[in-house]
This record gives structure tokens, sequence and C-alpha cells, in this order.
């Protein structure tokens, strides 16, 4: 694995609590402090075929890149961006 200076936001709920916005609520704070602190972009990277957690990147505003193999030991992942001046 290659240490990079990306910074990722991410979520993990017990399915109790899916579909009630604190995935989003969560994250949107996790950005906020993020760009607050000087952070100018933050990632999110999400397996493929989870609608659920791409639909709460494009909530907070993030922009899809497509597919990387960059992180997590090659694993393929939908990737999503998430720039300060947005």
């Amino acid at each position: 694995m290659t240490e990079t200076d990306d910074i990722e936001v991410g979520w993990h709920l017990h399915p109790d609590s899916w579909g009630h916005g604190y995935a989003t609520e969560a994250a949107r704070a996790a950005l906020a402090r993020e760009f607050a602190a000087g952070a100018r972009e933050v990632y999110a990277v999400v397996s493929p075929g989870n609608d659920p957690s791409m639909a709460v990147a494009r909530r907070l505003g993030m922009t899809h890149l497509g597919r990387r193999t960059g992180w997590y030991g090659g694993e393929v992942l939908e990737t999503f961006v998430r720039r300060a001046d947005a």
C-alpha cells in the first residue's frame, strides 16, 4: 500500500440505521471540518453496486470520477471527490 496525502470520508452504518440520513449528516459535518481546516479536496470511495452509498456521496455534492484501483490493495472502487471551491 502506498501512503498518500489524500483525505477520505466514509460511512459504515448498521442496517437498522439505514435510510434515516445519518450517513449524510455525519459525512457533511466531516467535510465541513476538513474544509475549515484547509483541505482542498476530500474523497469517498464506494464498492461498485453500492447505490445507497453512491447516493450519499452525490447528496454531499461530490463528483463521480469513475473507478479507481489506487487504494485498498488495488480493489476496484467508485471514486468521488468534493473540492473546497465547489
